[in-house]
């Protein structure tokens, strides 16, 4: 029995791992749903006026940091680290567009 249990693992065992390999799609274009724009930032000591309000805060899993949330009055959606150590904003911003 268990010599029989260990043939079907052998036969299905290459079958089902050939499944799980399959590739996985690549991000489409800016726009498209796949990334993020990223915007660099002119000053990491202030956060531009045309980003809008302050919307959220969330913690930075595995970093002492925080991540601001910002929309502006067309509905666009920035998000910037804040380091706590050193009191700065991160260099870059992910920018989140509204069609």
């Amino acid at each position: 029995m268990l010599r029989r249990a260990t043939r079907w693992l052998g036969v299905l065992g290459p079958v089902f791992l050939g499944i799980s390999c399959t590739a996985l799609p690549s991000p489409g274009a800016p726009g498209e749903g796949g990334t993020i724009t990223l915007q660099d930032l002119p000053s990491t000591d202030v956060v531009p006026l045309e980003w809008g309000a302050l919307v959220s805060t969330s913690p930075v899993p595995g970093t002492n940091a925080s991540a601001l949330w910002f929309q502006d009055d067309s509905g666009t959606v920035r998000m910037v680290g804040f380091d706590h150590q050193t009191q700065r904003l991160w260099a870059q911003a992910g920018v989140l567009r509204r069609r």
